[in-house]
C-alpha cells in the first residue's frame, strides 16, 4: 500500500508530521481529518535508501553550507529582477550533487503552478519548517528577497557558531579518547598481568587488580547480554526520542540543569527572536510571523509559549502577554518585547534581543568549554595516577615479601 508523508496541525495547534498508509492521497487526508488533524501538506513518501547505498561521509545530504550557498545566490538573482523559475534554473546548474536533484524538483513544482514555499515544504530533509514558514510569509507580503537575505545571514551565523563549537570540542574529545585508551591498556593488559604475582604470597591483591579481574570475568560471562541490552536501550531511546511525553520530559530536564539551562534558554530565544524579528522587519503581520515561527523551537516549553501567544494574538492580546509563561526564564526579553510593542518597533527590538542572546550563549558555551578541559584533565589524571600508584605499591609490597 502506498505511503504518504504529511504535515498537519493538531487540535491544540501543534505541528504534526509523519507518514500514513492509504490507497490514495484522498483516503489519507480523510483518515487524518477523522483524527482531528488539519492537513496542509501531503505527498507520496520517498522510499528509504538502504544503508549499504548511503554515503557514509554525508555527501548525499544537503548540509548548511549547501543551503547557505543556494539561498545567497538565489536571493541575489531575485534581487536582480529574475523570476523564481529562472533563478532556480541558474542556481541548479551550479549546485552540488546533493542539492541538484532537489532544485530540479523545486523547478518542476514551480512550473506546475506551486508556490516556492509549497515546493520547499516537499523536501523537509533539505529545508527546515522555519525556513519554509519564513519564505511563505515573504511570498504573502511581497518581501521574498528581503526574507531570503535575512535567512541567509541567520544561517551563516548559526553555521559559524556550530563550527566554533566543533573546533572547541576537538581537544577535550582527543583528551578523553587518549585517556580511555590508556585506561583500557592499564586495566586490560597491565593489571591482569600482575595478578599472578600475588598468588602464594598470602597478601590480597590491591583493589585495582580485583576490580579489573571482576570486570574481565563479568565481560567474558555476560558480554553478549550487555551488548544486547545496550543495543535495545539505544533503539528504545531513538524510538521514543520524538514522542510528546518523552520530549516534554527532556525539555523539563534541560531547563533544570544548572549550566545547561542558561544555554538552552539563550539558544531558543536567539532563534525565535531572530526569525520573528526578520519577518516583522519585512512587514509581515505579527500573527502570520508567529505562526511561521511556531515549529521552530526544539524545547516544548517554548513551543507551548508560542502556541499560547498565537491564541492570544487572535483574541486581540499582545505578544508579550502571550509569552507570559517564559517570564521565569527570560524576564528581560519579555520587557524588551513589551517596550517594542509600545513604540511600534517590535521587529528592530527582536533583532537586538537576538543579537544579545547569541552573544551571551556563545560566551556561556566558551566558558563551559574552558571549564570542561581542566576538569577532564584533573579527573583523568587522578584516575590514572591512582591506578599507577596502586599497582606500584602492590609491586613494591610483593618485592618486600620475597626478600
Amino acid at each position: 500500500m502506498p505511503v504518504f508523508a504529511y504535515r498537519a496541525y493538531a487540535p491544540d495547534g501543534r505541528l504534526r508530521a509523519g507518514r500514513i498508509e492509504a490507497e490514495a492521497g484522498e483516503r489519507a487526508v480523510a483518515s487524518l481529518r477523522a483524527e482531528g488533524l488539519q492537513v496542509f501538506e501531503i505527498a507520496p513518501a520517498a522510499a528509504a535508501t538502504p544503508f549499504w547505498r548511503r554515503d557514509l561521509f554525508g555527501r548525499d545530504r544537503v548540509n548548511d553550507a549547501a543551503r547557505i550557498a543556494f539561498l545567497r545566490e538565489f536571493g541575489m538573482l531575485l534581487g536582480a529582477g529574475l523570476t523564481v523559475d529562472r533563478a532556480l534554473r541558474l542556481v541548479e546548474r551550479q549546485a552540488g550533487p546533493a542539492l541538484r536533484p532537489v532544485l530540479a524538483d523545486l523547478l518542476a513544482r514551480v512550473l506546475a503552478g506551486a508556490s516556492l514555499s509549497r515546493a520547499l515544504a516537499a523536501h523537509p530533509a533539505a529545508f527546515s519548517p522555519d525556513m519554509v514558514g519564513a519564505i511563505r510569509a515573504g511570498e504573502a507580503t511581497g518581501t521574498l528577497t528581503t526574507v531570503i537575505g535575512t535567512l541567509t545571514a541567520s544561517l551563516e551565523r548559526r553555521d559559524a557558531v556550530r563550527r566554533h563549537l566543533r573546533s572547541a570540542l576537538v581537544y577535550p574529545a582527543l583528551l578523553i579518547l587518549m585517556a580511555l585508551g590508556t585506561l583500557a591498556m592499564i586495566v586490560g593488559v597491565l593489571v591482569p598481568a600482575l595478578g599472578p604475582l600475588f598468588e602464594g604470597t598470602g597478601r590480597a591483591p590491591p583493589l585495582a587488580i580485583r576490580l579489573a579481574a571482576g570486570l574481565g570475568a563479568g565481560m567474558s560471562a555476560h558480554g553478549p547480554l550487555l551488548v544486547g541490552g545496550l543495543v535495545l536501550a539505544a533503539a528504545g531511546l531513538a524510538r521514543n526520542w520524538s514522542r510528546p511525553g518523552f520530549a516534554a520530559a527532556r525539555s523539563a530536564l534541560a531547563l533544570r540543569l544548572p549550566l545547561l539551562s542558561e544555554i538552552v534558554v539563550g539558544a531558543e530565544l536567539a532563534r525565535i527572536c531572530r526569525v520573528l524579528g526578520t519577518l516583522l522587519v519585512a512587514e509581515v503581520a505579527i500573527p502570520d510571523a508567529v505562526a511561521a515561527v511556531r515549529p521552530l523551537p526544539r524545547n516544548s516549553l517554548f513551543r507551548d509559549a508560542l502556541n499560547e501567544a498565537a491564541r492570544r494574538l487572535t483574541e486581540g492580546g499582545s505578544l508579550a502577554s502571550g509569552l507570559a509563561r517564559l517570564q521565569p526564564y527570560a524576564p528581560a526579553t519579555l520587557s524588551l518585547i513589551a517596550s517594542g510593542e509600545q513604540v511600534n518597533r517590535l521587529g528592530t527590538v527582536l533583532l537586538h534581543a537576538a543579537a544579545m542572546h547569541e552573544a551571551q550563549t556563545r560566551e556561556r558555551v566558551d566558558r563551559l568549554l574552558a571549564l570542561l578541559t581542566p576538569l577532564v584533565t584533573i579527573a583523568i589524571g587522578s584516575l590514572i595516577g591512582g591506578l599507577i600508584v596502586s599497582v606500584m605499591g602492590a609491586i613494591l609490597g610483593v618485592a618486600e615479601l620475597t626478600q
